[in-house]
């Protein structure tokens, strides 16, 4: 079998380590303009059964990434930022017949994945939609937890990023864009539009090192993906904040800015793009940061009825942003390669993995991050 990654930043990375040390493929290749940074990863890597060779790649020219594709049995795209590159990147492996699985956080851009879900069906192939963090380790617990209720009513999903683990530039530029405006949540059948790092305040436990943080809507496929894939449910939303908090008002304000200034800015002699500018700034800030615990945490709540009686399941976990975002890509190819996830077309992880083969994968064979779960009656 052989595996082609896209991009060897941080969370390319973290794939190409995990798909080395558990996919038993014959070839992994390493597509990526960061030549440097990939030659470095695998003079790392020892085992000779694994070949590992590296394609100089730029995404951008379609027919040269296209053929890259062809003929590898899955393709991981770990490049950003998300909202540049996921719809280009789908193309491609629709065009190659290659099933593919990316890492996509960003909502306005899972709604045109959604749309290419006809033309993945129409090539025979799978695209796994967002299958990282949140989304994807998150959209996998709730699918655990609804399979230990009868009726799923509500899903709330939640997430701390450390400002001190801001993993590689292309992430800023991703945060800037994708969470400084509109926020979406799912109430009684219809998206309802809120404002991110603002509106839905609520105080919620984390695991260790994280503990407790105020959360807020933010702007995430969850509510999207989530409110299709579980018929009946009445809310459906994801809340987040960054540690320290001060990194919400600062996404907020630099990403409005660049996404609203008209033109180039000018910085002395030279003219510089806003968002290349805000990006730049943004990283800088946060790789500054001293005393920040570098995991992060998320938790999961879906809350239904269970044999007639009204209940709550929870999931949380914490990890760093590039082990807990690679490592699930790189178990969804290895899924993929193995034949467990067989439906064609684009789907969010909770459509189309198996929960507790995903739980098998990350927590019992790799030890990613401890995993814990509780269920609480709801009073009546």
């Amino acid at each position: 079998m052989k595996a082609l990654v896209l991009g060897c930043g941080e969370m390319g990375t973290s794939a190409i380590q995990d798909l080395y040390a558990y996919g038993r493929l014959k070839e992994i290749v390493i597509g990526t303009r960061r030549l440097g940074t990939a030659q470095s990863l695998v003079s790392r890597l020892k085992d000779r059964s694994t070949k590992i060779s590296i394609q100089s790649i730029q995404v951008e020219d379609s027919a040269a990434l296209t053929a890259l594709m062809r003929g590898v049995d899955v393709a991981v795209n770990c490049v950003g930022p998300n909202y540049k590159y996921e719809v280009p990147i789908a193309r491609a492996a629709i065009q190659a017949n290659v099933n593919l699985v990316d890492i996509n956080d960003d909502y306005e851009t899972t709604l045109e994945m959604l749309e290419l879900d006809a033309a993945a069906r129409e090539a025979g192939i799978t695209i796994v939609l967002g299958m990282g963090a949140s989304p994807g380790v998150n959209n996998i617990l709730v699918r655990a937890a609804a399979n230990r209720l009868d009726e799923v009513e509500g899903i709330h999903t939640a997430w701390v990023m450390s400002g001190a683990d801001p993993g590689g530039p292309a992430l800023s530029y991703h945060l800037l864009y994708s969470l400084s405006h509109k926020a979406l949540t799912f109430q009684d059948g219809r998206m309802i539009e809120v404002q991110s790092f603002k509106d839905g305040r609520e105080r919620i436990g984390f695991p260790d090192p994280v503990g407790e943080m105020d959360v807020f809507h933010i702007g995430h496929p969850e509510p999207i993906t989530l409110s299709r894939c579980f018929p009946g449910v009445r809310y459906v939303d994801d809340k987040a904040t960054f540690n320290p908090p001060f990194i919400n008002d600062l996404i907020v304000a630099l990403g409005r800015m660049a996404r609203e200034s008209e033109g180039p800015l000018k910085v002395g002699k030279n003219r510089i793009d806003p968002m290349d500018f805000a990006a730049a700034y943004f990283h800088r800030k946060c790789k500054s940061l001293q005393g920040i615990p570098k995991p992060g945490g998320l938790r999961v709540k879906v809350s239904g009825t269970k044999a007639g009686r009204k209940k709550s399941v929870f999931f949380s976990s914490s990890a760093r942003i590039a082990q807990g975002t690679g490592i699930p890509a790189a178990i969804g190819a290895i899924m993929l390669l193995r034949g467990d996830i067989t439906q064609t077309g684009v789907s969010p992880p909770e459509a189309c993995i198996d929960p507790n083969l995903f739980i098998y994968e990350s927590v019992n064979r790799r030890n990613v991050a401890k995993l814990n779960g509780w269920i609480e009656d709801i009073p009546d």
